[in-house]
């Protein structure tokens, strides 16, 4: 099958009801995924471990000084979860192709940024935060990874990609940070992800700041979702694949042609960061309901409680509504189908697992009540 992991990107980030086409790319997608792995000498089956919905070598490296971090990470804080440059918006009615020819009517959710109390965020989850950026420099493009810290559900990375002249490994843009999250070019060389253990892979959504960014670097917000929650003392690493041509020449190859220069491609894994994890909360009331938060992200389990079928339980589009409420009388709407409203960095559905990164910051000691669908996780 031919592809490629922009293609890939494009299917896995539409918020569209299931139709044929749809299931179709989906089916394409996995073949996409597998044969990835198959590069990598990798065993793990998509199929197995994470059941997607429409919903959804020779490196130079070198450190930055600590003395320059402080500001660093200040800019982590605002990039995952502030509204300095990331601007609220509406919902949005407008139409898609349905790969037969035609159109299809989409709403983009409304989103909505607030500010972020910087302090706050350093007092919340700071000690978890990577001590200092990693500078990779691959090809013509400079990857500097800023900050990084995960949970057993998810992980937030700060990056910017570099090159003079323009960067054109990444493509970007507004449109593309409401709906899909930037992903790379069929012009680019090489692409890194991140993944943790033998089987928990990190699917994420890259969101470009387009006030910061330049043409000559692109300041990079990526919020990651494990397939498979990660255990104690297994260590995120940022997998780097060099190409042997562009990536639009590679994924064009079949056969033998696509072996043979598969079998070229060269990796690096760069351990991310020894932290260890952020906590993470649990409310568990058994058979009605279990879930699991932290200041970064939620999981719920959608299989107890929710009156869902085992198949329902499987499907993220059977999360209708998902509200946060705190103590002093405010809330935060994480997700609302019925108005239209998808207040988060990323969601995943992984098995019965309903995981959203949060796109502000949320302190769990302020947490009064949990609302899933008709579901009330009260905090005790």
């Amino acid at each position: 099958m031919k592809g490629s992991e922009k293609h890939m990107s494009e299917i896995l980030s539409r918020d569209v009801q299931v139709s044929d086409v749809v299931n179709q790319r989906l089916r394409d997608t996995y073949e996409i995924l597998e044969r990835r792995y198959e590069i990598s000498g990798k065993k793990t089956s998509y199929r197995k471990n994470m059941r997607v919905a429409a919903a959804a070598v020779i490196f130079v490296c070198c450190a930055v000084p600590s003395a320059v971090y402080a500001s660093v990470k200040s800019g982590f804080f605002e990039g995952m979860f502030g509204n300095a440059t990331k601007k609220s918006t509406d919902v949005i009615h407008t139409e898609i192709d349905d790969g037969k020819g035609g159109k299809v009517a989409v709403d983009i959710p409304s989103k909505e940024y607030v500010a972020v109390d910087e302090a706050k965020a350093e007092a919340l989850f700071g000690e978890w935060v990577m001590e200092e950026p990693i500078t990779k420099q691959i090809g013509e493009h400079t990857l500097t990874l800023e900050s990084f810290a995960y949970d057993k559900n998810g992980a937030l990375l700060y990056f910017t990609l570099e090159r003079e002249g323009g960067v054109t490994a990444l493509k970007g843009d507004m449109d593309m940070n409401l709906t899909k999250g930037a992903s790379f070019t069929d012009d680019a060389d090489f692409y890194f992800y991140v993944d943790c253990g033998e089987t928990a892979f990190g699917c994420e959504n890259i969101y470009v700041d387009i006030e910061k960014s330049t043409e000559d670097i692109l300041y990079c917000s990526e919020y990651i979702l494990w397939s498979e929650s990660i255990k104690e003392g297994d260590i995120p690493k940022l997998s780097i694949e060099k190409y042997p041509s562009t990536r639009g020449e590679l994924f064009a190859l079949s056969g033998e042609e696509y072996q043979e220069a598969a079998a070229k491609i060269e990796t690096e894994e760069i351990a991310l960061s020894d932290k260890g994890q952020i906590p993470v909360r649990n409310i568990d009331m058994g058979e009605k309901g279990y879930l699991e938060y932290s200041p970064v992200s939620i999981s719920v389990d959608m299989s107890k409680g929710m009156g869902l079928s085992a198949e329902e339980a499987q499907d993220p589009y059977y999360l209708k509504y998902l509200e946060i409420k705190y103590k002093d009388g405010s809330n935060y709407i994480v997700s609302d189908k019925e108005n239209c409203v998808a207040n988060n960095g990323y969601v995943l559905g992984a098995d019965v697992w309903y995981k959203a990164a949060f796109n502000r910051l949320v302190d769990p000691d302020e947490i009064a009540e949990i609302i899933v669908n008709d579901v009330s996780f009260p905090v005790s």
